[in-house]
């Protein structure tokens, strides 16, 4: 058995103080195997927001792997922006934007989906870079077969299952099919601030499937009709099953 925690969208700069404490606390008095967070560790890609998100990551017991979001890249230095956008990132929280984590049950894999954004600079929902895809699979074709595979990114492949028109990453849904072919069965996302799950069948068999997994913000004050939340993934016997986490303004629930 394996046990994820499933963080998303702190957002420093624009925290819930309290919330953070207490969930720093809980993280480590109840440890997971592993901490997972998939992206928007911060609010504007400040310097003190990455230090601040980096002092919360270094205070965690257990390990813990991170993929950017599109609030982890400047808006304010273009030049910065498009050639180099993650060198502060490279800089606070690590060399690799998409890391990967690896022992005799799991096997979780970054995907980064920021996009720098072309001529219009609409990058907010970012997509699956073909190159970046391709690598993953790579990487996933050299991985031992058995462990159950995990692909964590920032940006929703799916949208909500009562809000069917909500944005999704570009090139999310040949991402998708790609991705279970390749032997995943779990996807983690952010960057929408509500949690839920979905499912995309890929075939008629039953049990054959890839559920995508998205967690509320878990720190931020811009929250969008959810309190506080993360997800608590349990994996056994080729099975993930998962727990939603609330912050009720005085303890996590």
């Amino acid at each position: 058995m394996r046990i994820i925690d499933h963080i998303s969208d702190l957002h420093f700069n624009r925290v819930d103080t309290r919330a953070a404490g207490a969930l720093l606390a809980r993280l480590n008095a109840d440890p997971a195997h592993l901490v997972a967070v998939s992206g928007d560790l911060t609010m504007r890609a400040r310097r003190k927001e990455f230090r601040a998100a980096r002092a919360f990551l270094d205070g965690l017991q257990v390990p813990w792997m991170a993929v950017p979001g599109n609030h982890d890249i400047t808006a304010y230095y273009p030049w910065e922006r498009f050639f180099d956008p993650f060198g502060r990132w490279e800089h606070f929280i690590g060399p690799d934007t998409e890391p990967m984590f690896e022992d005799d049950e799991i096997q979780v894999i970054g995907l980064n989906t920021v996009s720098r954004g072309g001529l219009h600079l609409q990058w907010e929902n970012g997509k699956v870079p073909r190159a970046g895809l391709l690598r993953l699979l790579r990487r996933l074709r050299r991985l031992p077969e058995g462990p159950f595979r995990i692909v964590i990114a920032h940006h929703p492949f799916l949208a909500p299952p009562d809000q069917p028109g909500t944005p999704v990453v570009g090139r999310g849904e040949r991402a998708l099919r790609d991705l279970a072919q390749g032997g995943v069965r779990l996807v983690l996302s952010g960057h929408l601030h509500v949690g839920f799950h979905n499912i995309h069948r890929i075939t008629a068999e039953e049990g054959d499937r890839l559920t995508v997994l998205q967690a509320g913000s878990a720190t931020s004050t811009r929250l969008r009709g959810e309190a506080n939340a993360y997800n608590r993934v349990v994996v056994e016997n080729g099975r993930a099953t998962w727990t939603a986490h609330h912050w009720n303004g005085e303890t996590w629930t």
